[in-house]
């Protein structure tokens, strides 16, 4: 991927869910994961593309350089009171290399900055983004190794290391966890993540916990890739985990993906 340019396939903004305040969120495309329930599956791949909808085609995915990214987002500057931009993906950190000159370039206007990450990133990637970065928004998927690799594609304990040096740095998180019927809302995966919820809970802004749905489905429609199944948990599901995670003495949230 050449380093002076991103990988870019949606700029939003006016956004409410992703940090503090109104923010411009950057998707940037690429991801390590295949996680079914992926409400971006045009992000996974770091690559443009094509697709079909309507019967019309059309890409997902541009290529844009640092100084054009750093101008779209400063239009939004009047609008960030508070407020920021948030990069997601995908897996932003990815483009670390490249996007180190955007957050330098933002952070120099005084731009709060906020990262939405898997953290399933070498150690590098995430040290660079822990000089850059002001929040971050780390997921909490599947904590057992194997289950991790089975669904996800991804090494846990990378996973681990990572949030276990971000803890231990000054940056303020927000953990999300996805709850997904036959993938994560198992007891054994809920008993982890409140187990490592507990353990992080004086370094935990807030946790939202973020109820699955199928929004995603007119992309993998459009792109011609088969969709992952998997049911919507219930309500009372949703209430009991909430409930467990309270118990570990941290501010959450029941929110919907």
């Amino acid at each position: 991927m050449n380093k002076k340019r991103l990988l870019v396939s949606n700029i939003q903004r006016f956004s409410l869910h992703d940090g503090p305040g109104i923010r411009t969120t950057v998707f940037l495309m690429g991801c390590p994961l295949r996680c079914p329930w992926c409400a971006n599956p045009e992000n996974q791949r770091a690559e443009i593309q094509n697709y079909v909808k309507d019967g019309q085609e059309g890409r997902f995915g541009r290529y844009i350089s640092t100084g054009e990214l750093i101008e779209e987002c400063l239009k939004d500057k009047a609008f960030y009171c508070p407020g920021g931009v948030t990069f997601s993906g995908g897996e932003p950190l990815l483009q670390m290399d490249a996007l180190m000159p955007v957050c330098e370039g933002l952070r120099a206007e005084g731009v709060h900055l906020t990262a939405e990450t898997s953290l399933f990133v070498s150690q590098e990637k995430l040290k660079m983004a822990l000089a850059r970065i002001d929040l971050f928004l780390v997921d909490v998927k599947i904590l057992e190794e194997s289950r991790g690799k089975e669904v996800l594609g991804g090494d846990v304990s990378i996973y681990l290391e990572n949030l276990e040096q971000l803890m231990q740095s000054d940056k303020k998180v927000i953990l999300r966890i996805p709850v997904i019927a036959g993938y994560t809302d198992d007891r054994e995966n809920q008993k982890k993540v409140c187990a490592l919820i507990g353990k992080y809970r004086n370094r935990i802004e807030k946790v939202e916990l973020l109820e699955g749905h199928r929004l995603g489905m007119p992309k993998y429609q459009a792109l011609g890739w088969p969709a992952g199944q998997y049911e919507e948990v219930s309500s009372e599901q949703m209430q009991e985990y909430f409930s467990a995670i309270c118990e570990q003495g941290v501010p959450t949230e029941l929110c919907r993906i």
